[in-house]
């Protein structure tokens, strides 16, 4: 176990990292963590900073997962250090003093790849209870880990790893040279669950080592990097939790899978709902992809919240004949700052900016321009329009989907 920040993943743009618990969080009081970044200065540069002359920069001070990764890495030869405190609410700062930090497990600095060495990895595997398969170990589990097979010419096999998925365990070896494109992993026991990532084992490797690791996911050399993470398998969800996403609609809360404690932001960041509560009876959820930056979101966020007040107004008035709906946040800004100040004056709920969840979904829409207005189905997650921005927001007409336009009611 690591008493320290861990790289998870790395990619040509972003870093992802993660780090033991600090304090004693729980499922209703977990800590908030300060995260803050900077580029190493040199080669020489191993992260000492006990005097506080290098200037982080805050990433967020609100993270309720110790998970995180930082995108538009740019510009930084030497690499990246990274940072992490309990936040209180009398110390959220940047001028902490750098002994309230942990740093890194390793004083080294985390680097991204190259964009060859990116273009090169292969896609995650892909990783599953198996059921069928008795594990040998008494309350333990297998595994079942998938992946694509790679296409270089000089391939011999495959490299396969896995780490325990929490804050202190580090990436291990499974086996060093798989020849087939599948495994079962037996005995597995973590109530956290595993991940696992691949890579291609190609003749004539020279100049690679394990020990680099610690500060990428390449060994160096002629070596190539491990695919990203697959999902991670095994991971016992908390009886609220389960209950909280079973009471939902499933084919909707599928797109917020990954969401941190199932739950969303509501009152323009004041508060925080569960999936099953944000989504209990709804019949149409809209997706708002939009950023603080865009005039035009600027000129439309008047128009949505209009439509979204009208709307619920109305149910409220007639819930037995109105189509109940829902929008939900999907911030496309640079920062967590741009996204806090823009969402204080929307009155639907948001995906909170710090979670992959965002990314993922910004990537499930297919954002090519913003803003961008998607309209689901509530129960099943259907899509009806991939962007309704330059369509009238009329209730009637978006109620048609759902078989109901008894939305006229005033």
């Amino acid at each position: 176990m690591n008493k320290g920040i861990i790289l998870i993943d790395a990619d040509d743009t972003s870093i992802t990292v993660t780090w033991p618990d600090i304090g004693k969080p729980s499922s209703s009081n977990p800590t908030k963590y300060t995260l803050q970044y900077r580029p190493a200065t040199s080669a020489s540069d191993h992260g000492m900073d006990s005097g506080g002359q290098l200037a982080y920069q805050s990433l967020s001070t609100e993270l309720t997962t110790n998970t995180a990764r930082k995108r538009n890495l740019t510009g930084a030869g030497h690499g990246f250090f990274f940072r992490v405190s309990a936040t209180t609410k009398s110390q959220n700062r940047v001028d902490k003093s750098a002994m309230d930090y942990m740093g890194h497990a390793y004083r080294k600095p985390f680097s991204v790849l190259t964009m060859r060495e990116q273009s090169q990895r292969m896609p995650p595997p892909t990783a599953k209870i198996d059921s069928s398969v008795a594990s040998p170990q008494p309350k333990s589990y297998v595994a079942h880990v998938s992946w694509q097979p790679s296409a270089e010419p000089l391939l011999v096999g495959y490299k396969l790893q896995m780490r325990e998925s929490n804050g202190a365990s580090s990436w291990s070896t499974v086996a060093n040279c798989l020849s087939g494109t599948e495994v079962r992993k037996k005995n597995l026991t973590s109530s956290s669950g595993y991940m696992f990532r691949v890579r291609p084992v190609l003749q004539g490797e020279v100049g690679g080592s394990e020990e680099n690791l610690v500060a990428s996911v390449n060994e160096g050399g002629n070596v190539i990097p491990y695919s990203s993470a697959s999902d991670v398998v095994g991971a016992r969800s908390s009886s609220r939790s389960s209950s909280s996403s079973s009471s939902g609609s499933e084919g909707l809360l599928k797109l917020f899978k990954r969401l941190p404690d199932n739950k969303l932001l509501a009152k323009g960041g004041m508060k925080s709902v569960s999936l099953s509560e944000a989504f209990n009876k709804v019949d149409l959820v809209f997706l708002y992809a939009s950023a603080h930056w865009c005039a035009p979101c600027r000129r439309y966020t008047p128009q949505l919240i209009k439509f979204y007040n009208d709307a619920k107004a109305m149910y409220a008035k007639a819930p037995g004949r109105t189509t109940k709906i829902e929008i939900v946040f999907v911030s496309a800004d640079h920062d967590v700052n741009g996204f806090r100040s823009y969402y204080a004056s929307m009155p639907w709920l948001a995906v909170p900016f710090d979670t992959d969840t965002r990314e993922i979904l910004l990537s499930w829409m297919k954002v090519k321009g913003i803003p961008q207005l998607m309209c689901l189905d509530g129960r099943t997650g259907k899509i009806y329009e991939s962007n309704g921005v330059g369509r009238a927001l009329d209730l009637a007409r978006f109620s048609r989907y759902c078989g109901r336009d008894k939305s006229s009611i005033r």
